[in-house]
């Protein structure tokens, strides 16, 4: 697995993060569909959007940066309100896995890479299209638009976002996976929009688990995960258990959790009441002091 350091350039970052690109195409119930797509396991797990590949989607295939195709691709599963879609090749040769970041710790400012499969330029000469820009802005979509169907939290990137990089993974600077390329939009701002991967984990875990499991997982009583203690402006993470919700979502230690929807937390029992009767699946958004408003799905209490 390769380094990814903070101080890389942009050629090193690139250099690094390409052979993980792919190019999608699948035959929708409307039609051709073709898209973007970031492999994220050695076995040929691939997460892409729901809108390149969607429920019903039949020959899919894949095209990496070296020359060549998959054909035949297998579906593994859609989630159409999460905008995301997995599928799997059979590797022909050592796949090179993202990695991924804390979509949690990204600030206004920082510096993000695009890149993807912009005008089929992996289809047509095997080299994606690599950008560079900032994170320009994080905004809570209240309702699906565009032809699109996620609600909830983006991050804005003037990184270019073109046709054919739906799909396509947004980078923080050292090369890391923050979150994947969408076509929803906010009709006040103008600029490409990505997914934050930190909610995404747990859908893309169920939908692996969900390929050779039958278990429900609504039926399980969800929790966050964490050990609180009261705190200046709200409670104060003491302890996250390991594959926890809270792991999931990117939470820290020393985080000050402040409301859980709108219920404001100052003591410890604030946190259980206001979990009472969720389950494994629910969402909630936990909103972070000096982070900000958190999409969380909830796993099962173990």
């Amino acid at each position: 697995m390769s380094f990814f350091s903070p101080q890389d350039p942009p050629e090193v970052v690139y250099e690094k993060v390409h052979p993980s690109v792919v190019a999608i195409r699948s035959l929708a119930p409307l039609g051709e569909r073709s898209g973007s797509g970031v492999i994220i396991d050695s076995s040929g797990t691939i997460l892409t959007s729901y809108s390149v590949v969607p429920k019903g989607a039949k020959n899919i295939r894949v095209w990496t940066t070296e020359p060549g195709k998959y054909q035949n691709v297998e579906l593994i599963g859609t989630s159409k309100k999460d905008e995301l879609s997995l599928i799997r090749i059979t590797p022909k040769k050592k796949l090179s896995p993202i990695l991924f970041g804390k979509s949690a710790r990204i600030r206004i400012g920082d510096i993000a890479y695009t890149v993807g499969n912009a005008a089929n330029s992996i289809i047509l000469d095997t080299q994606p299209s690599f950008q560079i820009g900032v994170i320009s802005g994080s905004y809570n979509l209240q309702e699906p638009r565009a032809n699109s169907t996620y609600q909830g939290i983006v991050l804005e990137t003037s990184a270019a976002v073109n046709v054919g990089m739906e799909g396509a993974p947004l980078l923080d600077k050292a090369g890391r996976m923050i979150g994947f390329i969408t076509l929803n939009y906010s009709p006040n701002r103008f600029l490409g929009c990505a997914i934050p991967i930190d909610g995404q984990i747990f859908v893309i875990n169920r939908l692996r688990k969900e390929t050779t499991s039958k278990e429900n997982l609504e039926s399980k009583e969800g929790e966050l995960g964490v050990s609180v203690q009261p705190g200046k402006g709200g409670l104060v993470i003491t302890n996250i258990l390991p594959g926890s919700s809270a792991e999931y979502a990117g939470l820290q230690v020393g985080d000050v959790i402040e409301r859980i929807g709108k219920d404001v937390l100052q003591k410890p029992e604030d946190l259980d009441k206001s979990l009472k009767g969720v389950k494994s699946g629910d969402v909630i958004w936990v909103a972070i002091k000096e982070v900000g408003v958190i999409k969380i799905h909830l796993r099962g209490k173990k």
